[in-house]
C-alpha cells in the first residue's frame, strides 16, 4: 500500500518536472481517473484491473468519533485499495463548511449531515437519490435494514439512511433503587411502567434535604437534593407517540399541538417539575452535573435519555441500569439519528455507494457500537444472536435489559421524532422553541403555550416529507 503510494506520488513529480499536460488525476470530492488506462498492475492509473478512484468523505463529531471514522475510512482502503478516500472532520461549522464547499462545486462525495438538511438539500437537487441503488442492491435494501432507518424527500427519492439509530429509555442508578427499597423499572414494553406508576417511583426517589421524600406530607418541594427523575426539555414530544397521538395532523395539513392527546402528553412531563416535583426545572438543573455525573453522584435517579448516554455512564463506573420507557396508551420508543447522504455531483456514484455501503456495516465500527455510543441500522445485528453478542450485550456500554428496553424496543416499537417529515422545521422551531420554554419555567400551560402560537405556525407550515 506504502510502495503503491510512493509509485503514484513520484509520478506526479515526474510530471511536474516534464511539464506534461496528459498527466491529470482526480482531487477533492471530485475524484478522478484518466480515461482509457490500461488495466495493467504497473500503470499507475490502475490497481488490480480497477481505475483509481478518489472520494471524499465529512463528518463531525468528537476527537474519538474522529479517531474511529478515520480507522473505517483506513480497513475500506485496504480491502479496495482502488479507491482512496480522503477524510474531511470539520468540529464546527460544520453546515457552512459544506455549503461552501457545494458553491465551489466540491462537495463531498458521501457526507453526515442533520436530517432536516438533507431533505431541504435533496429537494434542492445536491442530493443523490439512493433508491436506484437500494432498490438492486442485494446485501442493503429496505427488507435489510431497521423500520425507520430511511429518510425519503419524495415517493421513491431517498436521500439518506441513518448513521447510526438513536433511541430513547429509562437509564437509572441500581444503588439509589435498592437504598429506597424500590423495584428496578421494568426493560420488556409488556411490562412497561404506567405512568402512575412511573410517577409513583419517582416521588418515593425524590428527598429533600431533611430525607423525606415527595409522598411524605413533610416534603418541601423547595429544599430537594435528590430528584426522582429528569429529561431533556428537547425531547419534549417523547411521550406523544405512546398517547396515540401525533405532533403532525393525520391528514398532513399541519401541526397537531391543539389535539388534547398531544397536549396532555406534554403537560405531564411538565408536571413532573411543577405538579409533583420529581424533576429539575431549567433553573434547577443549571446546579446539577452533567446526566452521567448526577447519575453517579445520586443527584438524580432515573434520566429519561437517549441510548447514547451508556458511552458516559460506562465511563462513571457506576453500576446503572436501563429500562423501557413509562406508557400513557402504548409501549413506544422514538427514534433520532442522522443521516449519510451522498453527493448529486460525485463522479462516481458506484464507488461511493461501495463506501456508503461499508459505513452502514455495524463491523466497520464495532467498537463504537459495542462502547453504547451507536447502534446499527442494519436489521440482522438486532435479530441475530452472533451479531447482538458483537454490540448490545458488551459491558459496561450495554446494561443488562438493554436488549429488552432499548434494542428490541426499537425494533418493534420505534416511532421516528415528528422532525424527519416536517418541512420548513428551522422556522417553525423558531416559533416553538419560545413557547416550550414558557412550558418549562412554569409560566404557560401547555395548552395556553400551544394555542397562542397555531397561528404563526400555521403561516409558516409548507407539508410534509413522505
Amino acid at each position: 500500500m506504502k510502495a503503491m503510494r510512493f509509485r503514484f506520488v513520484w509520478l506526479l513529480a515526474i510530471c511536474a518536472m516534464l511539464g506534461a499536460t496528459g498527466c491529470s488525476f482526480g482531487a477533492g470530492g471530485n475524484g478522478g481517473s484518466r480515461e482509457g488506462a490500461s488495466n495493467t498492475d504497473n500503470d499507475p492509473f490502475t490497481v488490480d484491473g480497477h481505475e483509481r478512484v478518489t472520494l471524499t468523505y465529512a463528518s463531525w463529531g468528537s476527537p474519538n468519533e474522529k479517531q474511529v471514522q478515520e480507522r473505517i475510512v483506513a480497513k475500506f482502503m485496504e480491502k479496495y485499495p482502488w479507491i482512496t478516500v480522503n477524510y474531511l472532520f470539520v468540529p464546527g461549522d460544520y453546515v457552512k463548511r459544506l455549503t461552501t464547499l457545494y458553491a465551489a462545486n466540491k462537495a463531498p462525495d458521501v457526507f453526515v449531515i442533520y436530517k432536516h438538511f438533507a431533505l431541504q438539500w435533496a429537494e434542492q437537487g445536491k442530493i443523490y437519490n439512493l433508491n436506484e441503488f437500494l432498490k438492486q442492491d442485494e446485501d442493503v435494501n429496505e427488507a435489510a435494514l431497521i423500520p425507520n432507518a430511511i429518510m425519503y424527500w419524495a415517493p421513491n427519492k431517498i436521500a439518506g439512511i441513518k448513521v447510526a439509530e438513536e433511541a430513547f429509555a429509562l437509564y437509572y442508578n441500581k444503588e439509589m433503587f435498592d437504598e429506597a427499597g424500590v423495584d428496578l423499572p421494568p426493560s420488556r414494553a409488556e411490562e412497561a411502567w404506567t405512568w402512575d406508576e412511573f410517577v409513583h417511583h419517582a416521588k418515593l426517589l425524590t428527598l429533600d434535604e431533611d430525607g423525606d421524600n415527595a409522598l411524605s406530607p413533610s416534603f418541601n418541594p423547595n429544599e430537594i437534593k435528590q430528584y426522582g427523575v429528569r429529561f431533556n426539555n428537547w425531547a419534549w414530544h417523547l411521550f406523544v407517540p405512546s398517547n396515540e397521538a401525533s405532533v403532525i395532523a393525520q391528514d398532513g395539513s399541519g401541526l397537531n399541538l391543539e389535539d388534547p392527546a398531544v397536549i396532555d402528553a406534554v403537560q405531564r412531563l411538565a408536571d413532573l417539575i411543577y405538579v409533583h416535583h420529581v424533576a429539575p426545572s431549567p433553573i434547577q438543573e443549571k446546579s446539577l452535573p452533567t446526566p452521567d455525573i448526577a447519575l453517579q453522584s445520586k443527584k438524580v435517579a432515573m434520566d429519561l435519555n437517549g441510548q447514547w448516554v451508556q458511552l458516559d455512564l460506562a465511563a462513571t463506573g457506576i453500576e446503572y441500569g436501563v429500562g423501557v420507557l413509562p406508557k400513557l396508551k402504548k409501549s413506544v420508543t422514538v427514534q433520532f439519528g442522522e443521516p449519510h447522504v451522498m453527493s448529486q455531483t460525485t463522479k462516481h456514484p458506484k464507488e461511493a455507494w461501495l463506501f456508503y455501503k461499508w459505513l452502514l456495516d455495524a463491523d466497520s465500527a464495532i467498537d463504537m457500537h459495542a462502547s453504547g455510543l451507536w447502534m446499527p441500522t442494519m436489521k440482522d445485528y438486532y435479530t441475530k444472536p452472533e451479531l447482538i453478542d458483537k454490540w448490545a450485550t458488551v459491558a459496561p456500554g450495554h446494561a443488562e435489559g438493554y436488549e429488552d428496553a432499548v434494542m428490541r424496543q426499537t425494533l418493534e416499537n420505534g416511532v421516528n421524532s415528528y422532525d424527519y417529515y416536517v418541512k420548513n422545521i428551522e422556522k417553525i422551531n423558531g416559533i416553538l422553541n419560545p413557547a416550550l420554554d414558557q412550558i418549562w419555567l412554569g409560566k404557560k400551560s401547555v395548552k395556553e403555550a400551544f394555542e397562542s402560537i397555531m397561528p404563526k405556525i400555521n403561516a409558516e407550515f409548507r407539508g410534509t416529507y413522505p
